[in-house]
């Protein structure tokens, strides 16, 4: 099984890199969809905008994506992944990081596929997956080093490297058969903090993602992909309303 690497994904062209001086700070989508749920109180919320329905950090209106689960007990499992984790809290730094979340969030773990799907193309989508996974056989994905994104600059991702079929992602032939835009980019949401970092902390930060951005973390199998709706962008109030099964024999 071959699976897709940097050279073909878009990870590095939406990768944060920090220069010398610089600090994590907060940007707006993390203070107005994730920190009043990370850090309740925190003087930076923004608890509604104008446009949007968010209020305290959940709406009203579910929102539903096509996504892959990931088995959290699975990762965890990987000696490679559990090296990592020990280094990240090795660090001052990851007293700031909202570890019962974690933990409030392991049976929620995912990566997104197609977004914003409107409920009468839930039917639709999933049926379109499940076509286009049915000749594919058994799938896997890696999970790579810590990814500092551009937005939700309060988040550190674990970056999806699928294995590929044909000369596509397996997940791409996803997108292009629910019609949806060909995105080679599939984050799993995995540690949020809950302040904002020193210029020393963040240097420290930066480095550990360095070190590790290159390496595989786990990789395990797909056995399917779900339609998820959720009232928050954590995931917290998420559940499955379809499941589309993978990894089946062609």
């Amino acid at each position: 099984m071959k699976f897709c690497d940097d050279t073909f994904m878009a990870y590095d062209a939406s990768r944060r890199t920090f220069g010398p001086g610089e600090a994590l700070t907060f940007d707006v989508a993390y203070r107005l969809a994730h920190l009043p749920l990370v850090a309740p109180g925190h003087p930076e919320i923004i608890a509604g905008k104008d446009g949007t329905d968010y209020r305290h950090g959940t709406y009203e209106t579910p929102r539903h994506s096509l996504v892959v689960p990931v088995d959290a007990g699975q990762l965890v499992g990987s000696e490679t992944f559990r090296q990592f984790e020990a280094e990240l809290r090795s660090f001052s730094f990851s007293q700031k990081i909202a570890w019962e979340l974690g933990d409030e969030r392991a049976g929620k773990l995912h990566a997104t596929i197609v977004g914003g799907l409107s409920e009468p193309d839930i039917a639709r989508c999933a049926d379109a997956a499940a076509t286009a996974l049915a000749p594919l056989g058994a799938i896997s994905l890696r999970i790579g080093g810590p990814f500092l994104g551009r937005i939700n600059t309060g988040r550190i991702y674990l970056p999806v490297y699928p294995c590929y079929h044909d000369g596509e992602d397996v997940f791409g032939l996803v997108q292009q058969a629910c019609g949806a835009r060909l995105t080679r980019f599939y984050v799993i949401g995995y540690y949020h903090f809950a302040a904002a970092l020193t210029v020393a902390e963040t240097a420290d930060l930066a480095g550990l993602a360095e070190r590790w951005r290159r390496r595989v973390l786990a990789e395990l199998p797909v056995t399917s992909l779900a339609v998820m709706a959720t009232n928050d962008d954590l995931a917290l109030s998420g559940r499955v309303v379809a499941t589309i099964p993978a990894g089946q024999l062609a």
